[in-house]
């Protein structure tokens, strides 16, 4: 509840033990899920705008959409051998991979109808279309096969009249097709990685030139090495790139300039899925039939904050994370992750919300300032996830601390690495006490500090 007028200290001693409330690491339940008409899948997207899932079936020849429930709004078929996504910009068009195709599909995310379809001359089947898409340099960039060892990176140019298709690009770097990735921030800067189910080689490119212009390139990244890489998510400012690799013992991250080894996220053996969201909170999926499936890591920690299970439906059967089977919703509130049971056909998505962390606030101020004069007051919103743009703080002015109560003077913007000011011209002499309320939002818990300053004369 936001108090508007008056705070006393009875009620906000009762909120501060909510918001120092601890949030550990012990698995816990999906919030729901629903099953899907699928029994294959290989990529996720998450359109914001429409509030709707997109889960790819490349043996079903299908995409499933459905709600941020989980619940199926249509089942779009022909999309032959439907395998990669990649989601424009402004959440109009979702473009697919059509690996037996060999050819991208444009779906229109209002009437989920197909609108186009782009021949990649790439061949077609298993051997030859397209997989993998990700938007960047103003181009569709997408992996395929060339034959059976060797595999390639190709582009698709509609900004002209005709759509254009460039080829071939980034020969001798990957035997079979890359994964791709890419960011907003850094729209010039794809990453792609694959593995064979043995050694895996990761590569970086700028691709402002509409070619696949090589930075980096490295083969078996990470302290741990990496075989059988599953998945790879890039931090917002595309700075570092975050690798789940099967045969690792830990999700591991990479410097992009050079992909030399930053850091490993402590999670546990078989990596398979990770997903990154705009503020930089890393989901880190694995193969786990036992412990937690998912785990929440704020940026540059390496210690979790936030874990789920998805148990076990029976003593005779497991359910556990696919493959690539992370996606955030844009906005950060919720995560969406796709389990198999074993010995079953079954696929479900679950939809995770994302828990409120604890948050603190903390204030300084002057310890003496004469009244009737400019006293500006200093202080920071932290917490284990970030603070996007657009928070705000209330300041309270209690005149009498020893009366508890107080009235509301003002609030002040949050920047996003959570400081704010606020600048106040006391009139009464003596101690007045400063309170800051941060009410809390989707992902922080309700927080507030206080300071106390002596009021002299001026």
């Amino acid at each position: 509840m936001h108090i508007r007028q008056f705070v006393r200290g009875a009620a906000l001693t009762a909120a501060l033990s909510l918001s120092l409330l601890g949030l550990g690491t012990n698995p816990a339940a999906a919030d729901t899920s629903a099953p899907l008409p699928i029994g294959s899948y290989r990529d996720i997207a998450v359109d914001a705008a429409h509030q709707r899932v997109f889960l790819s079936d490349p043996f079903g020849d299908s995409v499933v959409v459905t709600d941020y429930a989980g619940r199926v709004v249509k089942q779009i078929s022909g999309a032959d051998g439907a395998w990669g996504f990649a989601l424009s910009g402004d959440s109009s068009t979702l473009y697919v991979a059509l690996r037996d195709a060999g050819a991208i599909a444009a779906i229109d995310t209002a009437t989920l109808q197909e609108t186009a379809r782009y021949d990649t001359g790439t061949g077609a089947g298993a051997d030859a279309g397209p997989t993998s898409l990700a938007l960047a340099g103003g181009r569709i960039w997408f992996g395929y096969s060339l034959d059976t060892w060797s595999s390639a990176l190709g582009s698709l140019d509609l900004s002209g009249a005709q759509p254009v298709v460039t080829r071939d690009q980034g020969l001798d770097t990957f035997r079979n097709p890359p994964h791709l990735t890419t960011t907003p921030q850094a729209p010039d800067t794809l990453v792609a990685a694959e593995s064979d189910g043995n050694t895996a080689a990761v590569a970086v490119y700028d691709v402002s030139a509409g070619r696949a212009d090589a930075r980096a390139r490295r083969v078996d990244p990470g302290p741990d090495g990496c075989s059988s890489l599953q998945d790879l998510a890039l931090t917002p400012d595309a700075q570092k790139v975050v690798i789940a690799c099967a045969g690792a013992h830990h999700h591991q991250v990479l410097r992009t300039a050079d992909l030399a080894d930053d850091s490993v996220l402590a999670t546990s053996w078989s990596p398979n899925s990770v997903a990154v969201d705009p503020a930089g909170t890393v989901a880190a999926g694995l193969y786990q039939p036992s412990g937690a499936d998912v785990q929440l890591f704020a940026p540059d920690a390496p210690a979790s904050y936030a874990a789920w299970d998805f148990p076990a439906p029976s003593d005779y059967a497991d359910t556990t994370l696919v493959p690539g089977g992370l996606a955030w919703a844009p906005d950060g509130s919720r995560i969406f992750a796709v389990t198999e049971t074993s010995g079953t056909s079954s696929l479900t998505l679950h939809v995770l919300d994302h828990p409120r962390v604890p948050t603190t606030v903390t204030v300084q101020a002057p310890a003496s300032s004469p009244r009737n004069q400019d006293l500006t007051l200093t202080g920071k919103l932290e917490a284990p996830v970030g603070f996007g743009a657009g928070n705000t703080v209330d300041i309270w002015r209690i005149d009498d601390p020893m009366a508890g109560e107080g009235t509301l003077i003002g609030s002040a913007n949050v920047a996003a690495d959570g400081t704010f000011s606020y600048t106040d011209r006391p009139m009464a002499k003596g101690q007045v006490q400063y309170t800051v309320q941060y009410y809390g939002d989707t992902r922080h818990a309700y927080a507030y500090g206080s300071v106390v300053v002596d009021v002299v004369s001026d």
